[in-house]
């Protein structure tokens, strides 16, 4: 594995030799030059979560990806440094009236005996810094507060302040999981017609004062309080705000254009 361009692609000239200090500074980057985004999805080509397929995908043609890539990232960087990583399988909770499948990747780190919660895969509720793993003890990252509690079927969820309570965002296995556990999960993700994924465009790149996100037809910008949202109309303010708010270039336009006719009509 290049260390220098997987650095370099997280905006990384070093490390500090503090493993939680370490921890730290890995977390914060790679949301911040990674972005989250489902666009090979929509360009029909397979997600693979082989070392290499991500290594060439995120670091080598600069792309982003969606939880098991950038989580991935994170897990292969963790284990080459040493850390006690475990993997976890959840299930997203976006207001779906029956129990959402297994399908979203984070990590469970240990460092200095203390477990963190580490999820740098989560778009834009993604956390910005490690979470660590205590019940009911809420904790301010930038523009979010999370906590995580138990669940009645004893999952372990994890939540986000909201003007009106605390809403849930996932709950996880209480158990670890095998590398392998995630090939299903990647594939129904990332194939089913069902599936969020396959349906229309995604991205969120965090930024110093806040986050760019993008889902369908809305663009935003957030900084701290400071919310600015526009429509887009068109595929080539698409094929733009990708480029320029997420880095994402040479993508393959033909069929992207084709693939969302239905959001975004040729003119």
């Amino acid at each position: 594995m290049d260390w220098s361009a997987l650095l370099d692609r997280i905006g990384i000239s070093s490390l500090p030799n503090d493993p939680w200090q370490r921890l730290v500074v890995l977390h914060q980057a790679i949301p911040r030059h990674v972005p989250f985004e489902n666009i090979a999805i929509l360009e029909g080509k397979p997600i693979v979560l082989t070392t290499e397929a991500i290594f060439e995908k995120i670091v080598m043609q600069r792309r982003g990806g969606y939880c098991f890539e950038i989580n991935g990232l994170l897990l292969l960087l963790l284990e080459s440094l040493g850390y006690q990583v475990d993997r976890l399988l959840g299930r997203v909770w976006s207001g779906s009236a029956t129990t959402p499948a297994l399908t979203h990747m984070a990590l469970r780190v240990t460092v200095d005996g203390q477990q963190y919660l580490c999820d740098v895969g989560f778009g834009a509720a993604t956390l910005r810094a490690p979470l660590r793993w205590q019940f009911f003890s809420p904790e301010q990252q930038q523009l979010d507060t999370y906590r995580l509690e138990p669940t009645d079927n004893h999952e372990v969820q994890l939540s986000v302040l909201k003007e009106h309570g605390w809403k849930p965002l996932y709950s996880l296995l209480p158990c670890c999981v095998r590398a392998q556990d995630y090939i299903p999960a990647n594939h129904y993700t990332s194939t089913h017609p069902m599936s969020y994924f396959t349906q229309e465009p995604v991205a969120a790149l965090a930024t110093e004062q806040g986050r760019v996100t993008l889902r369908r037809d809305r663009f935003a910008i957030q900084r701290g309080s400071q919310r600015i949202e526009k429509q887009i109309n068109e595929i080539n303010e698409l094929k733009q705000i990708l480029e320029e708010h997420f880095g994402l270039m040479n993508l393959d336009w033909h069929t992207l254009r084709t693939r969302l006719q239905g959001i975004f009509p040729a003119r």
